[in-house]
């Protein structure tokens, strides 16, 4: 599969991300496959809450009679990318040697999860977007990294979703194309130019 050449870096930039067990290379089946889609999904659907929960203060020592920290939305972003990231990196090296399925209806399954996945995430991203602008410079660089971690295994996953599946190859290689879109500006907006709040840069 042509994901597998992009493959060894994606797990090399993730080793700081996770500690993972040595990970058997194995051929997947699509029920396998769609059973991951949903994890990753579930995942996004919780992260986005968290998202959303985003404050100016997250993370932020507080002072005062009684002071204490500031809520931990910001960390919590980032650990759950981290745990969508595992995810996607155990599905991406066991993914590794699966052929095309023959199945049509098995394909569309695959196809279906994928569609569904993009939705989810791509809210996610939004979320996260419109938060860009309540985070400090300092906060900003550490959720910069994480997204382009994600883009990066999001983007290897999707290559080898869509390998998988030639009956509905071309609907799914639009819904990356979409999500790749959405991670794109995500990631625009955690960086120094793009984190003025406006769109003018991303």
């Amino acid at each position: 599969m042509h994901f597998s050449k992009i493959l060894a870096p994606v797990v090399a930039l993730l080793a700081t991300s996770a500690s993972a067990s040595p990970i058997e290379k194995r051929a997947v089946t699509a029920d396998q496959m769609v059973t991951t889609i949903n994890k990753i999904i579930q995942q996004s659907k919780s992260l986005a809450t968290i998202a959303q929960n985003l404050n100016p203060m997250s993370g932020v020592p507080l002072l005062g009679p009684g002071a204490g920290s500031g809520t931990t939305d910001y960390q919590q972003l980032i650990d759950g990318f981290k745990g969508i990231i595992t995810t996607g990196t155990t599905a991406v090296t066991s993914m590794d040697g699966t052929q095309p399925y023959t199945d049509t209806a098995a394909e569309q399954k695959v196809c279906d999860a994928f569609s569904n996945f993009v939705v989810v995430h791509q809210n996610l991203l939004k979320i996260v977007i419109g938060k860009s602008g309540l985070l400090e410079g300092i906060f900003l660089g550490p959720v910069a990294a994480v997204l382009r971690s994600l883009e990066g295994v999001v983007d290897t996953l999707a290559f080898g979703i869509i390998d998988s599946v030639p009956f509905c190859a071309d609907k799914a290689t639009s819904d990356k194309s979409n999500l790749d879109d959405t991670l794109g500006k995500a990631v625009c907006a955690y960086t120094p130019a793009g984190s003025l709040g406006l769109n003018l840069f991303c």
